[in-house]
């Protein structure tokens, strides 16, 4: 009976020494966790739309052919004329599409309709000191191009081409004396002309989505025929004189704002 009292008593005082000498097992350490890099390079890839606004200024072309005998000689023939083009605010809203391959190569096609505050005036002399003034003023401006470029990340350089449009108001002021004092004069009025638009820029990719840009054109809508038709008073003599048929053809130069879906 001692004994297992005694037993008791050691086991009762030896367990918690025994205890104490057992060392848990340390959990194991977390796998690394893989972060993946965060792409730094900008694509060009994507549809876009955005606005421009600029200034348009045109060429100095003159050239009128006044013939009141229809019979091919020129009453300017030893005569005189001047131009005055004006510059003028050019701005709309474009919608386009690029397409960017083998790292920097980027293609697209780009539409715009723009407003345009464009005219060129032109004043003629005859050799008889009867005057004629003409005027072209431009009211709308699109175009349709394809654009080709070299894509340096960010920095965008290309080059554009293709169809052009634009509505042409055509005016002229015809003499009251000298040899068309007793004539009577019907002229033509609003002419839409087609040609085109070739140029270049660059564009900024400011942000994955927005981009900044300048880019320069220049537009030749073709040959800008005005056409005035005089009678005289008994309608006994009429003729038709074509004026400013050189070709209408302008530059501009504008910057660009664009969002891009991609």
């Amino acid at each position: 009976m001692k004994r297992v009292a005694l037993l008791m008593a050691a086991t009762a005082f030896g367990t918690p020494a025994f205890a104490a000498d057992i060392i848990a097992p340390e959990p194991p350490a977390p796998a690394p966790i893989q972060i993946e890099p965060v792409a730094t390079t900008k694509t060009w890839t994507g549809l876009y739309v955005g606005g421009q606004a600029g200034v348009a200024f045109g060429n100095s072309d003159n050239g009128a052919v006044f013939d009141p005998g229809n019979n091919g000689i020129g009453l300017f023939d030893n005569g005189s004329s001047s131009d005055d083009n004006n510059a003028g605010f050019i701005g709309g809203a474009h919608i386009g599409y690029d397409y960017q391959f083998q790292n920097n190569i980027v293609v697209g096609a780009v539409a715009d309709i723009n407003y345009i505050d464009a005219e060129t005036n032109r004043s003629y002399t005859t050799p008889g000191g009867s005057n004629f003034e003409t005027n072209s003023d431009i009211n709308y401006l699109g175009t349709v191009r394809g654009r080709i470029g070299y894509a340096f990340d960010s920095l965008l350089v290309y080059g554009s081409g293709g169809l052009a449009y634009a509505g042409v108001d055509n005016s002229m002021s015809a003499p009251s004396g000298g040899e068309f004092a007793n004539y009577r004069f019907k002229q033509d009025g609003e002419d839409a002309d087609f040609g085109y638009s070739v140029g270049g820029g660059v564009d900024v990719l400011a942000t994955q989505n927005l981009s900044f840009g300048v880019e320069y054109l220049y537009t030749n809508l073709g040959s800008n025929e005005q056409t005035i038709t005089g009678t005289n008073g008994t309608n006994t003599v009429s003729f038709t004189s074509d004026s400013n048929d050189e070709d209408l053809d302008f530059h501009t130069i504008w910057a660009k704002a664009s969002y891009r879906f991609n």
